[in-house]
């Protein structure tokens, strides 16, 4: 009996240790997997961070471009994250630019609000087993560009205008396409919040 007992404790303490180690094995996975996530993120946002650096320091450029402004931001914007967004191809981009009208801004100053925003996939290694092939990674920010000069302040329209630029995840760099806005409903309540700010800055 004596030795019954003591084949079975030992038993029961080898399930436990292959349960713990089951457990952690899958800790340990879940984490890799977490860390790959975050990592991947944060490059989506330091591209972000660059493309925004190269909005600013273009503001000349957007601001007498010929055709529209938005839409040249939007370009520059979008140029600089195929530059420096690795995996760009399989993600969803959306760039969207609103030109405050000159009522609200006044004669002597342009106020562009801008948000981007890029959506991406992180591929699972160890989530595949609880049935999780990727996880989506995103990425949003909202800014403004006061395109001032204090020698000219042109304008190639006084109203309210904008641009969106989509590329859908199923699309390749080079079909992304261009939406006129023509109206401030037509943007987001995070990027109106930005210009708000903008405009009382301005002010």
């Amino acid at each position: 009996m004596e030795r019954f007992g003591k084949g079975t404790t030992r038993g029961q303490a080898l399930v436990m240790f292959v349960l713990v180690a089951a457990v952690l094995v899958m800790v340990l996975g879940l984490a890799i997997d977490a860390s790959g996530a975050w990592w991947k993120s944060q490059r989506q946002n330091d591209a972000i961070e660059i493309a925004k650096e190269s909005a600013l320091s273009r503001s000349n450029e957007i601001k007498f471009n010929a055709t529209d402004s938005t839409r040249a931001l939007d370009e520059i914007i979008y140029s600089s994250l195929t530059e420096n967004l690795r995996g760009l191809d399989s993600s969803e981009v959306s760039v969207t630019s609103w030109e405050v009208p000159e009522t609200k801004t006044g004669s002597m100053n342009r106020l562009i609000g801008v948000e981007v925003s890029v959506t991406g996939t992180y591929r699972c290694v160890f989530a595949q087993t609880f049935g999780f092939a990727s996880v989506p990674v995103k990425n949003t920010i909202t800014f403004t560009i006061n395109p001032y000069s204090s020698t000219e302040v042109w304008r190639q329209n006084s109203a309210g205008h904008g641009c969106r630029l989509v590329k859908s995840a199923d699309k390749s760099v080079g079909q992304e396409t261009y939406t006129t806005l023509s109206m401030a409903s037509d943007i987001s309540d995070a990027l109106n919040d930005a210009i708000n700010k903008g405009l009382a800055e301005l002010s």
